[in-house]
């Protein structure tokens, strides 16, 4: 017995002495092994928003102004508020969003048909008109002295004279339905003219008037007329790329 008391004795001892040998656990909580908590990254701004691009057609006369009478006896108002309602319909369908200041036999005047442009702030307004007279295409921008260097965007325009400072920007599409227009072989004459409601547009502007071909091509030609439809529709899509190249 005494053996195996002592063998206790020994055991109780030895498991005593390993226990005095092992260190204090810590009081404290352990670090947790479980991925810490990230504080969420803050959100990205919102890319700006880009203007839009929107061109105005504005069909000559209407309602009681019947324009100029064309060799076949019909009004200008008639044939011009047909074609623009066609070009109108093509530039939407290649995503050039486009209005018309009428589409219907309505009598506007020149303060109205510019107040149309200016509340859209469109990049483009072209003025529709049509002749029996001359050949081709006449294209006439504004004789306006152009204003000094200044953000037109955001100044007060003078109503009377709003296209002067848009003279370069005028230009530049006419030269860009200019090119379009020579490509489809159609003759163009370019001018410069001080009209309303073309003075008081505060955008890109240009005015066309339509006369036949030549003496065998009159107005009513249909073929005449699309090339003219896809010539002024090609323009517009270059001058988007153009105008959103512009400061």
């Amino acid at each position: 017995m005494l053996s195996t008391l002592l063998l206790v004795l020994a055991g109780s001892w030895s498991a005593t002495a390993h226990a005095q040998q092992m260190p204090a656990q810590p009081a404290y909580p352990q670090p947790s092994t479980a991925a810490p908590l990230q504080s969420p990254l803050p959100a990205a701004a919102p890319p700006a928003a880009e203007p839009r691009f929107m061109v105005v057609l504005d069909p000559a006369h209407g309602g009681a102004d019947a324009g100029a009478i064309l060799g076949a006896g019909d009004p200008e108002k008639n044939f011009i508020v047909a074609l623009a309602i066609r070009l109108h319909a093509l530039l939407n369908a290649r995503g050039i969003h486009s209005i018309l200041t009428r589409d219907g036999d309505t009598t506007l005047d020149n303060n109205a048909r510019a107040t149309i442009a200016n509340s859209t702030h469109a990049a483009a307004c072209v003025l529709l008109h049509a002749t029996s007279t001359g050949n081709g295409v006449h294209m006439y921008t504004s004789s306006l002295p152009a204003a000094g260097p200044q953000d037109a965007r955001r100044a007060f325009l003078p109503w009377q004279t709003a296209q002067a400072s848009y003279e370069m920007e005028s230009l530049r599409l006419e030269s860009d339905i200019n090119s379009a227009l020579t490509r489809q072989h159609i003759p163009v004459l370019l001018a410069r003219t001080s009209i309303m409601p073309l003075d008081s547009m505060a955008c890109p502007a240009v005015a066309i008037e339509i006369a036949p071909f030549d003496v065998k091509t009159p107005l009513t030609d249909l073929t005449y007329q699309e090339k003219i439809i896809e010539a002024l529709a090609t323009a517009l899509q270059a001058w988007r790329s153009d105008w959103r190249m512009q400061p």
